[in-house]
């Protein structure tokens, strides 16, 4: 076994060996050995096929004589990987059969695959629907199934650039995989079929379909069956919405994406389900404790164009992040019944919270309020607000000492202006070298002195880069899927960079540049398209260092600001 270093907030363990059962019962036994020896501050252990990520938030963990967390958790994870703990919790697997329409709108790929494998489309559904395979790992997505048994004929690169966005029930193949996605998202597996079939219900008893382990066969019919239509509504948040709170708000305006965030959902990544939370979590928990709140109460994310808000009961509210014209940032604002709140004219900044005093009124689903949109659950519906939405929140009355306000709370990590070229710290991956070995100069220089343009094609799950492709010659431009992080820079074959954000999948096989410094993500998360981005390569220690100084400057500002009330 081998670790690797995946930025300030991960690790990765690579076990050796050919990719069968035994190894993967190998990689399942260390991931339940982990887990059972819990650290405090890991939050995730994420089984792919030959390895397994460990991720952990450095402020939790505890480090005797002051050591840096990355060393605590590394000597905690040697541990494990010293005793070659090999034996998974036992399990009976399941079979599932999955009905699937190959070809034309629902299976794009199908005919290129074909003409690659130099078959006709019959042969290649019949090869694809011939084999049983075992699902390796869920991740990318919740419920999403990584499946080992492709037959060799059909074994295909993913696609150079990623689709903008993948039906839910696709059918692809991803090198040596194939896999479902469980939802319509952004996706680079070659498509050849779609199935009605569903994967993942966060409101189930069981919310995901199939496990690590479990046996799946294809069969090809001619038409799908409908697609059952599961609850976008949690039965709580209804409740809450149909008058139990204690104040309101109506959406008037939705503006350009508005959405219910929270803190992070931790312990679900083995199931594919991403962490998500504010795209700057930095400025929510910061808005937060301007009045009072938990530093990850439910608030709103505003992206460039912010709502209108019709308040129908006087309320509290404190706005941080980007800059928007008519209100003090960082400051208690009182508001009166049928006060009107426009945040639609941004001046700096690409997002927004508005927190409320009390914090939102949203149920969790999967143990979170956050919205995961690109699951379709969690906060308001499971999606962005529309206009004529109505969202409770826990409290009407004032904050103590909001009234003649003299202090004001800035961005814990400082808003980049709309022509700034953004620097970011940038710790290398396990695939850094492979990208620069035909350099004579220093790495850290090349890298350096490329300028990166942030695409519109951006999202919560990742911004998309454009600028000078960064190529790997002569060698593999994917690995089997593996654990990713928010901050992963992840290159597809076409060489443009992807940096995974708070949405990002859990597991992914395109190679990785390494992962930008988690302090510096709201950096990215602030910058709107056409942004100049720059690369600036540091080690573990200096990325942990300053996510650190900004937690310890939190900690301040809750303490001083409770004494102010």
């Amino acid at each position: 076994m081998t670790l690797h270093i995946m930025g300030d907030t991960a690790y990765l363990i690579q076990l050796d060996g050919e990719l069968d059962a035994a190894l993967l019962g190998r990689v399942r036994g260390l991931a339940a050995a982990l887990r059972a020896d819990a650290l405090k501050g890991v939050v995730e252990i994420v089984p792919a096929f030959g390895s397994v990520g460990v991720i952990y938030e450095p402020e939790r963990v505890p480090t005797p004589g002051g050591e840096l967390p990355w060393r605590v958790v590394r000597e905690w994870i040697e541990r494990h990987m010293a005793a070659k703990r090999s034996s998974a919790t036992a399990r009976k697997p399941r079979e599932h059969l999955v009905p699937v329409r190959y070809g034309g709108e629902d299976g794009p790929d199908l005919e290129l695959l074909a003409k690659a494998a130099k078959l006709d489309a019959d042969a290649v559904v019949k090869l694809h629907a011939g084999a049983v395979y075992e699902v390796a790992a869920l991740g990318f997505a919740p419920g999403f199934p990584y499946l080992l048994g492709l037959p060799k004929a059909l074994v295909m690169p993913r696609r150079s650039t990623p689709r903008a966005q993948v039906a839910a029930g696709s059918v692809g193949i991803g090198g040596s995989q194939t896999g479902i996605y469980p939802s319509a998202m952004p996706g680079g597996w070659q498509l050849i079929g779609r199935t009605s079939l569903s994967l993942f219900d966060p409101f189930a008893a069981e919310p995901v379909l199939m496990a690590a382990g479990d046996k799946v066969r294809f069969r090809a019919v001619a038409s799908l069956s409908p697609v059952a239509v599961k609850a976008a509504v949690n039965p709580v948040s209804k409740r809450l919405v149909d008058g139990q709170g204690a104040g309101w708000m109506e959406v008037l305006k939705p503006g350009t994406l508005t959405t219910v965030q929270a803190g992070p959902r931790r312990g679900l990544a083995q199931y594919g389900v991403v962490a998500g939370g504010a795209m700057d979590p930095w400025a929510m928990a910061a808005a937060n404790l301007v009045l009072g709140n938990p530093s990850d109460a439910a608030l709103l994310e505003c992206t460039f164009v912010g709502p209108v808000l019709r308040f129908t009961q006087a309320a509290t509210v404190a706005v941080l992040g980007a800059d928007v014209a008519g209100l003090p940032a960082g400051q208690p604002i009182e508001l009166a019944a049928g006060d009107e709140v426009d945040l639609s004219k941004f001046s700096k900044g690409a997002r927004l919270y508005l927190a409320v005093a009390g914090g939102l009124r949203i149920s969790d689903v999967l143990g979170g309020a956050a919205t995961a949109l690109g699951a379709g659950f969690g906060g308001h519906e499971g999606r962005a607000l529309m206009a004529g939405d109505r969202l409770s929140f826990g409290a009407a009355g004032r904050v103590a000492g909001a009234a003649n306000s003299a202090w004001r709370v800035v961005p814990p990590v400082a808003v980049p202006g709309r022509k700034d070229t953004i620097e970011v710290r940038l710790v290398p991956g396990s695939d850094w070298e492979m990208f620069f070995k035909r350099y004579r100069t220093d790495a850290a220089a090349v890298l350096a002195a490329r300028v990166f343009r942030l695409s519109a094609k951006s999202d919560r799950m990742g911004l998309r880069l454009s600028g000078e492709p960064l190529l790997v010659a002569g060698a593999a431009v994917e690995r089997w899927s593996r654990a990713v992080v928010p901050g992963t820079v992840q290159v597809p074959p076409d060489g443009q960079p992807i940096v995974l954000m708070a949405e990002a999948q859990t597991i992914g096989g395109y190679l990785q540049l390494g992962q930008v410094a988690s302090i510096d993500l709201p950096k990215l998360a602030q910058a709107r398209p056409g942004a100049d981005i720059v690369f600036r390569v540091v080690d573990i220690t200096d990325a942990q260092l300053a996510r650190l100084r900004v937690t310890a400057d939190l900690t301040r500002l809750r303490v001083g600001l409770s004494l102010l009330r």
